[in-house]
């Protein structure tokens, strides 16, 4: 059934080719050597054309800084690109509104056809493209299948509503033609010769996002079909206006905010009566026009807040998930009685720091606190009591040590504490520090107290001090603290390399 509707549109005679001088238009479009006596040589053959582009040149929308006097003139303002561009439009508007009515309202059809490459042209306004007057003629033309269909077939349009919306009238088209209009028109376009580019856009027009928004093609579809979902909204009447769909794709295809697409509309609204004046038609009383804006403009602002909304509500959610996240990963570094950091966190803290030294030459000092006679305080009071005690001790250690340093259970009632930064002399100053507060406490136990004290075994890596791995100088601090505890307990021990003799 294509075919054969292509066939009869290839012949009919009641919808005619572009007439002679938009057939001038486009030869010239077409023209690499295009000047500008031709162009005003064509557009001069037709008075009523020649008049309507001076008075688009000398409109509020296209004037630059003088008035133009003549055609000549008019030509220079617009650019000759403009200018073919909106000859042609003005000359395949005055020829198709001259035909009589068959199935469908004529009158609605330019209207929405007009208000549709306005809005068009505006969107691509906003995202300040060249060649505007292309995108104005493409969504021009985008529906011109509509009017080809309806005067080949009259009926065809019939089973539809008056109203039905664009996607139910495209889809009625595939149902019937296997294609729809978009696609149609784009045919009957490169059958007049129109430019390429022209043609991709208009079959594009109901698909924008079939082409990478990065070409000039891609962003003039994306345009146009915002301009037909934008007349959408204007044909509303006094009707509730839904503009989520307009919203999102202006969202998804150009970038666009809430309020650039409310400024981009306001723009649209006021430029209708100097755009209805310059194609000598009705397109939408003002009083309604702004009406229609001023609703647009609140659900725009609404729809703004409940983004806003959401944005903040998912920031929120993603803070809360990265900080359970951060406090998942602390607590599984944590020995789960003392709350310090456990064993496993605790080489990792080595390795680098050890590197670091290394790397910066500043010393590292690493201490082993052993609790005195622990054993003693499980056996007497029980576990629990000894769990109390170790829990006490890891939090003195945590008070006297720095932020920046580490504190690790080793093992049953041993700790760890990594000192970066700090030579032999700083490092034995803290552990001086601590075996005070350790002497000093008292730690509840079941039946009353006891004091808990340490033995310290300190090495440190620096200065004449120099080990080859984390394993000797963990050694070190190891056989430091034994030392500690076989002179008597309580005290500090700092590593002595004659240890490593005396105890061989």
């Amino acid at each position: 059934m294509l075919v054969q509707l292509q066939e009869k549109l290839k012949t009919a005679v009641n919808f005619p080719s572009p007439p002679g001088v938009a057939q001038q238009i486009i030869a010239l479009a077409g023209d690499a050597e295009i000047d500008i006596v031709k162009v005003a040589a064509a557009i001069s053959k037709d008075p009523g054309l020649t008049a309507k582009v001076l008075r688009v040149a000398n409109s509020p929308i296209y004037s630059k800084r003088r008035k133009s006097e003549n055609l000549r003139q008019a030509l220079v303002v617009l650019g000759l690109n403009a200018a073919t561009t909106l000859a042609l439009s003005f000359s395949l508007v005055g020829t198709y509104k001259k035909i009589k009515s068959a199935g469908i309202d004529y009158t609605s059809f330019w209207r929405r056809a007009i208000l549709g490459a306005s809005a068009a042209r505006a969107f691509g306004a906003s995202q300040r493209i060249n060649n505007l007057e292309d995108v104005f003629l493409a969504a021009l033309l985008q529906d011109i299948a509509v009017l080809a269909i309806d005067r080949v077939q009259s009926d065809f349009y019939n089973a539809l509503p008056d109203s039905s919306a664009h996607q139910v009238l495209a889809a009625y088209e595939k149902a019937k033609l296997g294609i729809d209009h978009a696609a149609l028109g784009a045919w009957l376009l490169e059958h007049w010769k129109l430019p390429v580019g022209l043609c991709r856009t208009v079959a594009l027009s109901h698909s924008p996002t079939d082409e990478s928004g990065s070409t000039s093609i891609g962003i003039a579809a994306r345009c146009v079909a915002l301009g037909g979902e934008c007349v959408d909204v204007l044909l509303a009447d006094a009707k509730p206006t839904d503009l989520s769909s307009l919203s999102t794709h202006a969202s998804e295809w150009l970038g666009m905010t809430p309020e650039s697409l409310t400024e981009t509309m306001a723009n649209i609204v006021a430029e209708i009566p100097e755009i209805a004046r310059l194609f000598d038609t009705t397109l939408l009383d003002s009083d309604t026009a702004h009406g229609i804006m001023e609703q647009a403009r609140e659900l725009l602002m609404i729809r703004n807040l409940q983004a806003i909304a959401q944005v903040n509500a998912l920031q929120e959610s993603s803070e809360h998930l990265e900080a359970r996240t951060v406090e998942l990963e602390d607590k599984q570094r944590r020995d789960a009685l003392t709350g310090v950091y456990n064993r496993g966190h605790l080489d990792q803290v080595l390795a680098s720091e050890f590197h670091n030294s290394n790397q910066g030459n500043w010393p590292l000092s690493i201490v082993f606190a052993d609790l005195d006679h622990f054993k003693l305080v499980n056996d007497t009071y029980g576990h629990p009591s000894g769990d109390a005690v170790l829990i006490g001790v890891a939090k003195i250690i945590l008070e006297v040590v720095r932020d920046t340093d580490c504190v690790a259970r080793y093992g049953g009632e041993e700790f760890v504490i990594v000192l970066p930064g700090l030579t032999s002399n700083a490092a034995e100053i803290v552990c001086d520090r601590l075996l005070k507060r350790l002497r000093a406490a008292h730690h509840a136990v079941t039946g009353g107290t006891v004091t808990a004290t340490a033995s310290l075994g300190l090495a440190t890596h620096g200065g004449s001090s120099r080990y080859g791995s984390v394993a000797e100088l963990i050694e070190a601090a190891d056989r430091s603290v034994y030392a500690a505890k076989k002179a008597g307990r309580d005290r500090l021990v700092r590593f002595d390399p004659h240890m490593l003799a005396r105890s061989a």
